[in-house]
């Protein structure tokens, strides 16, 4: 959720919410004179192959749907962002801002690794079972956006270098509705509708079910909208049901406008024997509502 607190007044489900031997020298004696009779020798070529290991990139790619466009201060309701970067070796995975499973926080930490970004050409490109598209260097970041329809789900992808240096991770899928119902309200004049309770909230989702980890980020601003209040983030598995507990939520004013995203995230980690080490791949599908709190 690369811009997630662009949010509210400047303010993605699957699309839909809406409607990884020698052998040894053989010697004879003869007359008491050492004589060599047969000399053979075999040797062992043991070449060094070095391990992959250490991390030296890093995929992002995020298709988000607002269900209130206008509420949000944007025009486009979906949106697909593709981002690669190749650095030099770091012994350390990349860091989301998803928190761990099973915990909330109050803040969203956006954590980037120090990194040396390294070139590969002027673009790369990636292939799917039936689309292809390319996303181009800009910093030594291959960065594109995408239309929702070149978005396979489930689908093995390869990323092809332009000198055919290649790697492959799997794509996933979003999901179909979420509830409370009113957050998919797309109309200002009645958005905002959702009743975030401070004793508690529950929110639902599916389908659900997979070995994908899944958040939910409350970004609560003031009644009129012109101020952040504040965030609570939640993770959790894949159950098709998340309650914010009331602790993180009973200190926010009632009437406070929020804006609700539901993520499914997933990450992994896949070798890329260009560099000699692994590639981390994030991908994230969300979905923003809205809401109130009550």
């Amino acid at each position: 959720m690369r811009n997630l607190l662009f949010l509210l007044f400047s303010c993605t489900t699957d699309v839909g919410i809406i409607t990884v031997t020698k052998s040894q020298d053989e010697t004879g004696v003869i007359d008491t004179a050492i004589e060599i009779v047969d000399t053979g020798e075999e040797s062992d070529t043991n070449e060094t192959v070095e391990e992959i290991s250490g991390t030296v990139g890093l995929i992002e790619w995020e298709l988000e749907q607002i269900a209130c466009p206008a509420c949000m201060g944007v025009s486009q309701e979906i949106t697909v962002e593709f981002n690669v970067d190749f650095h030099e070796k770091i012994n350390e995975e990349h860091p989301t801002w998803v928190p761990p499973q099973g915990q909330c926080q109050q803040s969203l930490n956006y954590i980037t690794l120090s990194r040396n970004k390294i070139s590969l050409g002027s673009l790369v490109s990636l292939q799917g079972n039936y689309s292809s598209f390319q996303a181009y260097n800009q910093n030594n970041v291959y960065s594109t956006f995408m239309q929702e329809s070149q978005y396979e789900r489930d689908t093995q992808y390869r990323l092809i270098t332009q000198d055919g240096d290649s790697l492959t991770f799997k794509s996933f899928h979003g999901f179909d509705y979420i509830e409370p119902l009113e957050l998919r309200y797309v109309d200002p004049s009645y958005a905002f509708a959702a009743p975030v309770y401070r004793s508690g909230s529950t929110f639902w989702w599916g389908p659900s079910g997979s070995n994908s980890a899944f958040n939910i980020t409350l970004a609560i601003y003031s009644q009129d909208g012109s101020i952040l209040l504040g965030y609570v983030s939640c993770s959790g598995g894949d159950t098709g049901m998340m309650t914010v507990p009331g602790q993180y939520l009973s200190s926010f004013p009632v009437w406070s406008l929020v804006a609700v995203h539901m993520t499914r995230f997933d990450k992994q980690r896949v070798p890329f024997e260009k560099l000699n080490g692994y590639i981390d791949v994030h991908l994230y599908w969300s979905v923003v509502g809205t809401g109130h709190i009550e």
